[in-house]
């Protein structure tokens, strides 16, 4: 990684960067769906002030939506699921580590928040995030609001059905759905990342390091495992789950194998993420099946130039 020399800077300067960060960051918190990627400003004044200027920034910025917010415990989470995982990113490539290793340690935090929570309130915070939205989904409000929207009476009745389906599965898998959520969450975040650095400050970046995620074969035997422990019905539960995280990581795998071959296209620049857009849209469930074949047949090695003979 390419190293620069900076000169001082002004405190004025200073404090304008931590109050701009922690505004940037609130304001992004306020906008729904967005406020998933709400650290980004706080992410960039770590690699750009280092990390006491980023951490006063977090600070001012949970502040301030302790001050907006009318729930009090909004502030923690904010900071401790939004701020803290992104940050750790960051501290990933600020000290050399690159940007895969920081995801995984954010990863790792939020797998220790999700711990607490599960323990303490695991059915109480699965209904607010997965149960209450199902049954309004499933309600026949909404179901009625279907019917007049023309929707024809069939694909009401299965839209419902469907779910129904869904929220059983939800009741035995949820452990596991909080884990991908965290997952994705994680890695919205690392690509966000990554994206801002290859156009503004590439010297961060280590090549294609999301390209060359691959999981030992281990993982392998855990589905295997997994698939062996539904036919015991004391562990099928336990092994719902098992197998729901594990398909995510095989997930991960296909997504890098699709990632390193759109990235090889000959063609304009903007068809290579468009290739993996329109990939995640149209057949997630292939990514998994293709980060399983991929850790015994390796696809990416097909790419790979010839090696010079002595």
């Amino acid at each position: 990684m390419s190293t620069t020399v900076q000169a001082p800077r002004k405190p004025e300067a200073q404090a304008g960067g931590i109050l701009g960060g922690a505004l940037g960051s609130v304001l992004l918190f306020l906008v729904p769906f967005v406020g998933l990627v709400s650290a980004f400003p706080l992410v960039v004044q770590r690699l750009k002030r280092g990390l006491w200027s980023a951490v006063l920034a977090a600070l001012l910025a949970t502040a301030l939506v302790a001050a907006v917010s009318k729930q009090p415990q909004q502030p923690l989470l904010f900071l401790g699921i939004l701020v803290a995982p992104p940050l750790l990113m960051a501290e990933g490539l600020a000290r050399g580590r690159g940007l895969v290793r920081g995801c995984g340690w954010a990863f790792a935090l939020l797998l220790f928040e999700l711990a607490l929570a599960l323990f303490f309130a695991g059915p109480d915070l699965a209904s607010v995030w997965f149960f209450q939205p199902l049954d309004v989904l499933g309600s026949r409000e909404w179901l009625e609001g279907i019917k007049t929207s023309g929707l024809p009476q069939v694909s009401a009745e299965q839209w419902v059905e469907e779910v129904h389906q869904t929220r059983k599965a939800l009741e035995i898998v949820y452990p596991a759905a909080f884990v991908v959520l965290a997952g994705c969450f994680v890695l919205a975040n690392g690509a966000l990342l990554r994206t801002y650095l290859a156009h503004r400050d590439p010297g961060w970046l280590e090549g294609g390091e999301f390209e060359t995620i691959r999981w030992p074969l281990g993982l392998v035997v855990a589905f295997i495992a997994s698939g062996l422990s539904v036919l015991a019905p004391p562990l099928r539960p336990l092994a719902y789950n098992g197998l729901v995280i594990v398909a995510f990581f095989f997930f991960l795998q296909g997504l890098a194998v699709v990632a390193y071959y759109a990235n090889r296209l000959a063609g304009p620049r903007f068809l290579r993420p468009l290739v993996v857009v329109l990939v995640l849209a149209w057949a997630p469930q292939l990514l998994a099946l293709l980060g399983l074949f991929d850790a015994f047949f390796d696809f990416r090695k097909w790419a790979e130039p010839p090696k010079a003979e002595a």
